[in-house]
């Protein structure tokens, strides 16, 4: 299968910018609808959570486009494992929440918002591990950055968040990340 790719660059990097932008737009408008009760609040949390499953699922089928041609048994296709699947699993649970509000005025409840938490979460997980895939790996780059050695500018706690997303990768994954150019 081949890869997908719009003007020149790999078309799911440029999808997964709805759903990372619409589904934490959903909880702040939650929040917002929670702090007013202005129910235009809890429409535009519905709405920007339906816009981001459209754009998860085109992210979704460019990726498992993507996906299928990773070679199997590399770290890369082990890594995207874990990608997919808590991809996988967050469209499941923002499907669940549009559930949930649907036909509600207004759409919106402490258990939505718990979920709509909850997936942010997961996003910021999912994320990480397409970074592994392009910026560690290499996944559809070309060509890699040869000679780059411009500093990095980086949050407190940062290489602490790095080694826990590793540590749970290595585990899920069974191996180690020494050989993570495969």
């Amino acid at each position: 299968m081949p890869n997908t790719t719009f003007a020149g660059h790999p078309l799911h990097p440029q999808l997964v910018a709805l759903p990372l932008g619409l589904f934490p737009f959903s909880l702040a408008m939650d929040v917002m609808h929670y702090a007013t009760g202005d129910d235009s609040y809890a429409d535009a949390a519905y709405y920007s959570m339906a816009g981001g499953c459209i754009g998860a699922m085109a992210a979704g089928a460019a990726g498992a486009a993507d996906y299928a041609s990773i070679p199997n048994e590399t770290h890369s296709k082990k890594t995207a494992n874990v990608h997919a699947a808590l991809n996988l699993g967050l469209m499941g649970l923002y499907g669940l929440n549009l559930f949930l509000r649907r036909g509600k005025t207004p759409p919106t409840s402490p258990l939505a918002m718990l979920l709509s938490g909850v997936g942010c979460a997961g996003l910021i997980a999912a994320a990480w591990y397409g970074g592994e895939l392009v910026y560690e790996l290499g996944m559809r780059v070309k060509p890699m950055m040869e000679g780059d050695d411009t500093p990095e500018l980086k949050i407190p706690g940062d290489r602490k968040i790095e080694e826990a997303f590793r540590s749970v990768e290595e585990r899920l994954t069974g191996g180690d990340h020494n050989g993570r150019h495969n």
